[in-house]
């Protein structure tokens, strides 16, 4: 026994010749363009620093890396603490950004961390800041020349 469904086949070729429509339009708007796409990649570069184990005072930060990258986008992160305190403390780092041979390019901060209490063990706090550059600058700085000033 055959089942038929009326008016499947009509219904069935009217699909197909939409389908191929379809698959001619974008042929259509792409008229006088290449007949294949250019690829335009730019590789993001980094830059990273790393300082050792910091003090100031009662306060520590731990594992300060700064990242920089070619698109002028730059992050700072580390871990601070502080062994005593009676309102908080608050760490603050700035940075100075300079050439191999040592030229002053520019300035960013101060950044901040949380305000910290102390325990026994002391709590450990994230510290994180963004920032940007101008892109055309990160060829020339030397991120090992880069001065992080610290107060807390």
């Amino acid at each position: 026994m055959k089942f038929k469904i009326p008016r499947l086949k009509p219904v069935l070729v009217m699909a197909a010749v939409g389908i191929a429509s379809l698959a001619g339009v974008p042929a259509a708007q792409a008229a006088g363009q290449p007949s294949s796409p250019v690829a335009h990649i730019n590789a993001l570069r980094v830059k990273t620093a790393t300082w050792p184990e910091l003090h100031v005072g009662d306060c520590q930060q731990n594992g300060g890396t700064l990242t920089l990258n070619s698109d002028g986008t730059a992050s700072f992160r580390a871990t601070t603490l502080t062994y005593h305190t009676h309102f908080g403390d608050v760490w603050h780092s700035t940075f100075r950004f300079r050439t191999s041979s040592g030229f002053n390019l520019f300035s960013r901060g101060a950044f901040d961390s949380p305000r910290m209490d102390d325990g026994d063990p002391p709590p450990h706090y994230l510290m994180f800041a963004s920032f940007g550059f101008d892109p055309a600058a990160f060829d020339v700085i030397d991120i090992f020349q880069t001065l992080q000033h610290s107060e807390c």
